[in-house]
């Protein structure tokens, strides 16, 4: 497991920001050292061997802010979402506690469902929508459109939401945690449950990034701030 001394000695790599982005990017946020170590021991933990994806070292622990398929994003834009999300969320924590299989077979550790600091995460997710405003790619969202109608047996209003955001899980149905990993073998099946209901823990907030997510919400690096 990695040392406490700094979330830039855990390994993630940083990418330059380039001067457009196209592809299915997050902003999310960085946890501190001891949530990213937190994560990594959970997942190990609750997320049984024969699951399609477990969180680790070589990816970020990480609570989405937004995310969708954005074709010819300016870097200017990009960066003034960061330092405005950061400003709104310098110095707050996130108290993290249920544990819950979701959707197809995600394991999420969620953020607790209420409280100010709950507030304040809600408000900095729905600033961060805007970031889809007049930026998708007509193409790669409705893939993601389709997806959200699979997984979701055509709820209208996920439907709606990844037609209009990119995303689906926003607004009322924002749900922040960290993916402690993906298993979709059946729930009755012993070993895609995950072994305790919830794990108490304060999430300190490291920095706001953006970064390119891969399959099941992975993080492998992160665009460079500078």
């Amino acid at each position: 497991m990695p040392d406490e001394a700094s979330v830039d000695q855990l390994g993630i790599r940083e990418i330059p920001l380039p001067e457009s982005v196209t592809g299915i990017v997050a902003l999310v946020i960085r946890p501190d050292p001891p949530t990213i170590r937190a994560a990594y021991e959970l997942a190990d933990a609750l997320v049984a061997p024969g699951a399609e994806q477990v969180l680790g070292p070589d990816s970020l622990p990480h609570v989405t802010l937004t995310q969708c398929a954005l074709r010819a994003a300016p870097r200017v834009r990009l960066r003034a979402f960061v330092a405005r999300l950061e400003e709104a969320l310098r110095g707050r924590t996130i108290p993290l506690g249920p544990i819950q299989r979701f959707g197809q077979g995600f394991v999420f550790w969620c953020a607790v469902p209420d409280g100010p600091e709950r507030r304040a995460l809600q408000s900095a997710h729905e600033d961060a929508l805007a970031l889809a405003d007049g930026l998708l790619d007509p193409v790669a969202n409705a893939a993601v459109v389709e997806a959200t109608r699979r997984a979701f047996g055509d709820d209208r209003e996920l439907v709606a939401n990844a037609e209009r955001y990119g995303y689906a899980l926003v607004r009322q149905r924002y749900l922040p945690h960290i993916t402690l990993g993906f298993d979709s073998r059946p729930i009755d099946a012993p070993a895609a449950r995950p072994a305790v209901a919830t794990r108490a823990h304060t999430m300190a907030i490291d920095r706001v990034v953006v970064a390119p997510l891969g399959a099941y919400g992975r993080i492998d690096a992160v665009y460079s701030p500078d």
